[in-house]
């Protein structure tokens, strides 16, 4: 984030979707990270690294399989790390929506990923 952008946490936690949407998709990976560290602290979850690694585990399967294409397969992934999250209380789904956006820029400016 750039001087001019402070962090707006609460009101990335309670826009609609749309909006959400809207404000996430120019960010850049390293806005994406702050704020999935603000929402990881907000709630008192699991560290950042503990998260990805979660995520990474559930994109990568042990038996061979393909990522899950689903986002509540990912949800569910995560969900044990926050057993005191009410289910309803939609913050893992916007958790997981920087989660997602951060490491779509971050394999698309590695490269590691081409289009064919």
């Amino acid at each position: 984030m750039n001087d001019r952008q402070p962090l707006d946490l609460q009101r990335l936690l309670t826009c609609g979707v749309d909006e959400l949407i809207a404000a996430v998709l120019p960010m850049s990976a390293k806005d994406c990270e702050l704020y999935m560290r603000a929402i990881l602290g907000r709630v008192a979850g699991p560290t950042f690294e503990q998260y990805l690694a979660r995520l990474i585990e559930t994109m990568i399967p042990r038996d061979g399989s393909g990522p899950p294409t689903r986002a509540d397969d990912y949800y569910f992934a995560v969900r044990d790390l926050f057993q005191h999250i009410p289910e309803g209380d939609d913050i893992l789904g916007r958790l997981a929506f920087f989660a997602m956006r951060m490491s779509e820029l971050r394999i698309a400016r590695s490269g590691i990923m081409t289009k064919h």
